[in-house]
């Protein structure tokens, strides 16, 4: 009997992998024709290559006093100096690699148990499911805030410990959203065929269910990383977070709040810096959704 053989071009037929380029082609089109989500690309963009680059852009040395205290933009220090005279300018730079890597990597340490849960729960159902909803329910009557904040005080304030706490206030969200997609998915033809071949649990979850559920995830990631920034820069700046002389945005802006009035460039700069990466994250956003998501297809 080669009946199992015979069922592959089900799984995979060259149509449908032909067609899943032509898809995708199109959905870039979606994007581009987006000028917020172009817009957004673009600062996101920016400041990636900034942060990969700012050790051979700086100046100065982001933690080093190099000129008198509060002093103003200028053509020496572009952005002034600090309340200890470190050049802002050097430590915005680089505090692009720190908050950078703080959004990236709690959304990381979020997202694989988040869609682990979910594809769990989705693909079994039954008891699995219930234990895990009910487990995803009781995280999500914390507000993210708050449960970093009580991760933070049980941890200890530090950037890693912050990196965690965004990224564990991140699992209910990928869990109910890659569950929900699941539930719609496991039903298909093709996941069916699946079971029928033989192939384990496993990889059908992986392989085809997974596979075909991913558009609401990298939405989902995209606009986390501006909440997991903004949300990590909030603690750091209530001193939970990054501790000096770490040059991370959050941090700056707090240093320079007692001195707003007189030197308001210590706490602007890297405000702004914030402001552009979070408003960047959700117009990219608010673009892959239009551009992924069937139901939100214009095509002109």
């Amino acid at each position: 009997m080669r009946s199992e053989p015979d069922l592959a071009p089900v799984l995979a037929s060259p149509a449908e992998e032909t067609a899943l380029p032509s898809q995708r082609m199109r959905a870039l089109q979606r994007f581009l024709r987006n000028p917020g989500a172009v817009v957004g690309a673009g600062v996101l963009g920016f400041w990636l290559v900034v942060a990969v680059i700012s050790p051979f852009l700086v100046p100065y040395d982001p933690t080093d006093t190099v000129g008198l205290a509060r002093q103003a933009p200028s053509a020496e220090f572009w952005f002034g100096t600090d309340t200890l005279g470190r050049d802002v300018f050097s430590r915005v730079l680089v505090g692009s690699q720190i908050s950078l890597q703080l959004g990236l990597i709690s959304i990381g340490l979020g997202a694989v148990p988040g869609v682990t849960m979910g594809l769990v729960a989705g693909y079994f159902g039954g008891l699995t499911d219930a234990v895990i909803s009910r487990f995803v329910d009781a995280l999500l009557a914390f507000p993210s805030i708050l449960l970093a904040l009580v991760i933070i005080a049980a941890l200890g304030p530090n950037l890693q410990n912050v990196m965690i706490a965004v990224g564990i206030g991140t699992v209910p969200l990928y869990a109910r959203l890659v569950r929900g997609s699941v539930l719609a998915v496991k039903q298909l033809p093709y996941v069916e065929a699946a079971r029928v071949v033989g192939n384990p649990a496993w990889r059908i979850m992986f392989r085809h269910v997974l596979a075909n559920a991913y558009a609401p995830i990298v939405v989902l990631s995209t606009l986390q990383v501006g909440n997991a920034i903004l949300i990590g820069s909030g603690l750091s700046f209530l001193g939970l977070g990054a501790q000096p002389p770490t040059p991370e945005w959050g941090l700056m802006s707090a240093e320079g709040r007692d001195v707003l009035r007189r030197a308001w460039w210590i706490s602007t700069f890297p405000g702004v810096a914030i402001l552009s990466v979070v408003v960047a994250c959700n117009l990219v956003g608010d673009g892959l959704r239009s551009a992924l998501d069937p139901r939100m297809r214009v095509d002109g």
